[in-house]
Parts: C-alpha cells; sequence; structure tokens
C-alpha cells in the first residue's frame, strides 16, 4: 500500500499503487519544467505531441474523479496544472 495517500482518496485502496506508478512513469519519461506560481498552485509541463497530451487527460480525469482533495487541470499546450 501506498503510504501517502491521503485517507480521503476514494480510488480503491487495491489500485492505488497502479496508478502512482502510471503518474510516475509518466513524469519520469515526459517531465521537462515545473514551477510553483502561487502557494496553493503546481504547474508541471510535459513533453511530447498529442499522444502524450491524450494520456494526460485520461489521467487528470480520472484523478478528478475520486481526489477531492486537489484540481488538475489540462490546458493547451499540454501541460498539467495541480
Amino acid at each position: 500500500m501506498t503510504t501517502w495517500v491521503p485517507r480521503s482518496c476514494t480510488l480503491p485502496t487495491s489500485e492505488q499503487p497502479m496508478r502512482v506508478a502510471e503518474s510516475d512513469a509518466l513524469f519520469a519519461r515526459r517531465h521537462a519544467d515545473v514551477s510553483r506560481p502561487e502557494r496553493l498552485r503546481l504547474e508541471l509541463v510535459l513533453t511530447g505531441g498529442e499522444d502524450v497530451e491524450e494520456t494526460v487527460r485520461d489521467l487528470v480525469a480520472r484523478e478528478n474523479g475520486c481526489c477531492s482533495f486537489s484540481t488538475f487541470t489540462v490546458p493547451r499546450p499540454a501541460s498539467m496544472s495541480i
């Protein structure tokens, strides 16, 4: 079990390690830049084309479906704000 997942996470415990691994793999391959424009806002910039954007949008949609403690958005071009 991943110990840093907040208790308010509604993703089933058995699925949490897979989601963490999916996110880790995406960020390890595609991470280009990170900034914190505000205290409670983190921006991640990822490299790649439309295929990466589609992957990120899918992951963000699933995270928004089970993560009530954060809001994830994907503006164009493909970058993700948390």
